[in-house]
């Protein structure tokens, strides 16, 4: 078949139309001109590209090798301007179908390459010996990553010098996963396999050299830590904070820092007490903790005592509380008790929270969600119930990707 790409997808795949029927075709743009075959599979189809008959003039080179063969990174090929048009797009079109609509509109804040602070891959020896990288789009199957442009420096060298460690302890087809994480001390390393689980003295001397002339702050065996040499901590609003490769934290210390400052920006100036909804492990618990006494609710054991330890030491008035909010979110008059509230949940949204916030009594929310299309929605709920949408913020932190980040500052109008 041969079509036009006449737009871009949510999912970042280019969309062709043929006979009244939409195709997605991976790494195109707007104005490509390309023949592709449809390949029939058992549970799904895909499309595959077979010439670019012309090419658009919105794309450019891609910057990675493994571009197109890793399942990183989708939208390297679209140059500045079409790439940006397509993150903000992402939130207009979802506020749109809502018919939400913010008073303020602030520019699109990318994040650059080379920021990334934690990463996830695989590995598993291959007849071509040890793999590492991430997985092939919609596969199992590794690209062996000899570079990534996402991520900070020490963690791209790293990468190599593990290759070479688990192919000397491993000669089998051990697979696995790393998390590498890097803190304000170092970096913090967890390997992942059934095959650590009761090590050998070889490789435990193995490991725990390869640990000390890498400066690794900890290595991890299967999330249990294996040699520390130093506590790793990250840096929230001026408290050191404990944390751990492979559970979750925002992608980047440069996006932990304009978010921060959005976030003041978006914050009322007086605060007698506020809450903080899906808090995790206190990214904005204590900027609103220098304004006044913040109650803290996550479901998360570990985020929970990294936080309150923290606090505890640090002498901030926080108090933290183990809640599912989307089994047991804060009832009408809990929230009664406050008069600022940020809520900052998963992909899925807040809705249940929301539904509840929209009859509260509250003057104030700030919202920071990773989906646009449940931003809004939730958006949607509490501009009904007279709320008004002051500002909202597109952020960029998973460059290179279908991913946008939304801030958004609601007031009672």
């Amino acid at each position: 078949m041969k079509a036009k790409i006449e737009t871009i997808g949510i999912d970042g795949d280019g969309v062709a139309i043929v006979d009244d029927q939409k195709y997605f075709i991976p790494f195109t743009a707007p104005g490509d001109v390309v023949e592709f075959d449809v390949i029939k599979g058992k549970k799904y189809s895909r499309v595959e590209v077979t010439g670019y008959p012309e090419r658009s003039s919105l794309r450019q080179d891609p910057v990675c090798v493994h571009f197109e063969s890793c399942g990183g990174c989708k939208l390297q090929h679209l140059n500045p301007q079409t790439y940006a048009d397509y993150k903000v797009g992402l939130l207009k079109r979802a506020l749109d179908f809502h018919g939400v609509v913010s008073i303020e509109w602030r520019d699109l804040h990318i994040i650059p390459a080379r920021r990334r602070r934690r990463i996830s891959l695989t590995f598993a020896h291959r007849n071509e010996g040890l793999m590492i990288g991430y997985m092939r789009r919609g596969t199992k199957w590794i690209i062996d990553n000899q570079e990534c442009h996402l991520v900070l420096s020490e963690i791209e060298v790293l990468i190599p010098k593990i290759r070479e460690m688990l192919a000397g302890m491993f000669q089998q087809r051990e697979s696995g996963t790393v998390d590498i994480l890097a803190t304000k001390v170092g970096l913090d390393v967890n390997l992942k396999s059934m095959h650590f689980k009761n090590p050998t003295l070889e490789q435990i001397e193995t490991l725990t050299e390869f640990a000390r002339q890498n400066n690794v702050a900890r290595l991890l065996l299967n999330y249990r830590s294996f040699v520390t040499f130093r506590e790793p901590v990250v840096n929230f609003s001026g408290v050191d904070v404990a944390v751990e490769a492979g559970k979750f934290l925002q992608a980047s210390d440069d996006a932990d820092d304009f978010m921060l400052s959005r976030v003041s920006d978006y914050m009322p100036e007086k605060v007698s007490r506020g809450v903080d909804l899906f808090s995790g492990r206190g990214t904005f618990t204590f900027l609103m903790a220098q304004k006044g006494p913040t109650d803290a609710f996550e479901c998360e054991n570990d985020a929970i005592n990294a936080l309150q330890n923290a606090a505890n030491q640090a002498q901030v008035p926080i108090t933290v509380t183990k809640r599912d909010l989307f089994e047991n979110p804060l009832s009408v008059d809990e929230l009664g008790h406050y008069d600022f509230i940020f809520v900052d949940p998963p992909r899925a949204g807040a809705l249940a929270q929301v539904q509840l916030i929209a009859q509260s009594t509250l003057q104030h929310v700030v919202y920071i969600s990773c989906n646009p299309a449940s931003f809004a929605r939730d958006a949607k709920i509490l501009c009904d119930a007279g709320f008004v949408l002051d500002s909202v913020t597109p952020l960029d932190q998973f460059l290179w990707s279908e991913h946008l980040e939304v801030i958004g500052k609601f007031r009672r109008g």
